[in-house]
């Protein structure tokens, strides 16, 4: 990071980095005039833009849709291409022991 300070810690980097892309936003610059005038890496600068899409993708998007189990039966296939069914209350069992595990 050059014409930078000394920015401690990945939070620090993280904050100092989202500055940066606030500026780039507002500036209606390219990213390559925009780094090549405040003397940072395009690449660099690119990388922390794709991180910051991602933890505001993150953010809004839930892990898990809910759904309402009325699971009759469950079917798991292994990587072996061993299957196994479960009916009924086990069935149910099964989907809750799969997301408890998940999460």
């Amino acid at each position: 990071m050059t014409s930078t300070a000394k920015v401690d810690g990945i939070a620090g980097k993280r904050e100092w980095w989202e500055k940066r892309i606030e500026q780039w936003q507002r500036s209606g610059q390219s990213q390559r005039v925009f780094c090549a005038q405040r003397g940072l890496a395009l690449s660099t600068f690119q990388w922390w833009r794709r991180q910051a899409k991602r933890r505001e993708t993150a953010q809004t998007t839930p892990a898990f849709v809910p759904i309402a189990l009325g699971v009759s039966a469950v079917e798991i296939e292994l990587r072996s291409r061993t299957r196994m069914r479960f009916e009924g209350e086990a069935a149910l069992r099964a989907v809750e022991y799969l997301v408890a595990r998940v999460k």
